[in-house]
């Protein structure tokens, strides 16, 4: 009976989209962004929205770009962590809901590494665990200021040799590094997942090797000219002598 149920309160909810942006920081935590589009086919007085992850502390929620009171709780569904939205008039339609939330430890920086080459390895996974087809789902990860993807060790979608190019894409976003992964459509159960090394960036300071660089150009400019100049000294020492 609560199968049949569940199975009916999905196909009244269209999920056009959803967007998911995970800013890691230097701590562990993280701040997570997602954009949600949605088709109310029926008059709806609630959603139900894979969340992903447990621990999930809310922040702030707004639909359509307005503050309507909404009022979003994180539930267990099926076992698995879901946002369930309410809202204070039912729905119909289209539209764009935000949410806003944060880990305390997203990351385990001990668990994660360092690897070899001073490299930190981490795995991101988002599973659509609603019995309900989401047209299109992307994933972005974002790494603290100053780190940078060395390597990706596996993906879902995965990289197959005749794809012509990988399911990722890797992008800069004020400053910091950024890797975004796809599924359209993701079925139930699927999941769009990336794991990645990643280590400090060691920029080399440019103006010391501009100043080498110069040096060493100069050293052998003037070991050239010194050099001209005691063979033009010898050609003439020996022209005098010849002469007298």
């Amino acid at each position: 009976m609560a199968i049949v149920f569940m199975m009916s309160f999905t196909m009244a909810q269209d999920i056009r989209s959803i967007d998911q942006m995970i800013s890691i920081e230097t701590d562990g935590s993280a701040l997570i962004q997602m954009d949600i589009s949605i088709n109310a086919v029926d008059s709806l007085r609630s959603i139900l929205i894979p969340a992903g992850f447990d621990a999930l502390e809310l922040q702030s929620i707004i639909m359509d770009e307005e503050d309507t009171g909404l009022v979003a709780s994180l539930v267990m569904e099926r076992t698995s962590p879901t946002h369930e939205i309410l809202f204070t008039t039912p729905i119909v339609g289209t539209h764009t809901i935000k949410l806003e939330s944060t880990i305390a430890e997203f990351l385990d920086w001990d668990a994660a590494g360092p690897e070899e080459f001073k490299t930190y390895n981490w795995e991101v996974v988002y599973t659509n665990t609603m019995p309900q087809i989401v047209d299109r789902c992307e994933l972005t990860i974002l790494l603290p200021l100053g780190w940078n993807f060395h390597h990706i060790t596996s993906s879902d979608p995965k990289f197959k040799k005749k794809d012509p190019k990988p399911p990722y894409v890797f992008t800069l976003m004020d400053d910091r590094a950024s890797v975004s992964i796809a599924r359209s459509p993701m079925q139930y159960m699927e999941s769009v997942a990336i794991e990645f090394g990643f280590k400090k960036e060691e920029k080399p300071n440019i103006l010391i090797w501009v100043g080498i660089l110069l040096s060493a150009l100069y050293l052998f400019y003037f070991r050239h000219l010194v050099l001209r100049r005691d063979a033009e000294k010898s050609i003439d020492t020996k022209n005098d002598k010849e002469s007298k």
